[in-house]
């Protein structure tokens, strides 16, 4: 098993739900970590002091996208900790819309913030995970599984990680470096804040076989397994209640 304890992380998007929730159970199990946000906010300080509070914790604040800002996150992370041993790519968001109706900028945004910032993450931590054997999880979803309407970008993009992740377990496995995906359903995080009650209704009645939704924790716990489990590489594991397995009502 890959021994957490004394490693270095970082995480995207890890101020708020899935991120903020793995991040407390790496901190937990003696790991440092780095979390990455947008911007510095009450809700991330917050978190931060969380972590602090149980262990080594760092913040660092930006946007994700891009060379220089990949490699500055990582940077951050060898400043803080002097090692780099898990990478966790939470960041993201919606891309709502039909192909005649999302813009073409809003399409490449959504690559630009899902596969992109991974490719440039990836390199920049490549030297860091290579050193001693490390482990990467993406955060995919269900709906790069199956279909769901009007959202063309999210479903291709989140469809995207899977593949990459495979890919890149392969082409690094023999540097020890171990690479999976994780595809949440619907978790009760900021992301389905604008979910209707009708709609959440239905989900639990009729979407979800387990009938309730998920909570970042159900989600974290899984990507703690595959970061430990270090004979598990190039895989996808939905985390859905069931969702998706089955014919939608």
């Amino acid at each position: 098993m890959f021994d957490i304890a004394n490693k270095a992380a970082l995480i995207t998007g890890g101020t708020r739900g899935i991120g903020a929730a793995l991040a407390e159970r790496l901190v937990e199990a003696g790991a440092a970590v780095l979390i990455t946000g947008r911007s510095e906010t009450a809700e991330s300080r917050a978190v931060l002091a969380r972590l602090q509070g149980k262990g080594r914790a760092a913040a660092h604040y930006g946007d994700i996208r891009g060379q220089a800002a990949a490699q500055a996150a990582v940077a951050a992370t060898l400043a803080a900790f002097g090692r780099l041993d898990v990478l966790v790519h939470s960041a993201g968001g919606a891309a709502p819309g039909k192909i005649t109706d999302i813009s073409p900028e809003n399409w490449m945004a959504a690559f630009d913030i899902h596969v992109h910032a991974v490719y440039h993450l990836f390199r920049a931590a490549h030297p860091s995970l290579a050193r001693e054997g490390g482990a990467v999880v993406l955060l995919s979803s269900v709906a790069g599984l199956r279909g769901c309407p009007n959202a063309v970008a999210y479903q291709t993009v989140k469809a995207a990680l899977p593949q990459m992740a495979r890919a890149l377990a392969l082409d690094h496995g023999g540097e020890g470096i171990r690479v999976n995906a994780v595809a949440p359903g619907i978790i009760r995080t900021d992301f389905h804040a604008a979910m209707t009650p009708v709609a959440k209704a239905h989900n639990i009645a009729n979407r979800i076989p387990l009938h309730r939704e998920g909570t970042p924790d159900d989600v974290a716990s899984l990507a703690m397994e595959l970061i430990r489990n270090d004979f598990i590489t190039g895989e996808c594991f939905a985390v859905d209640g069931g969702m998706s397995m089955r014919i939608t009502a």
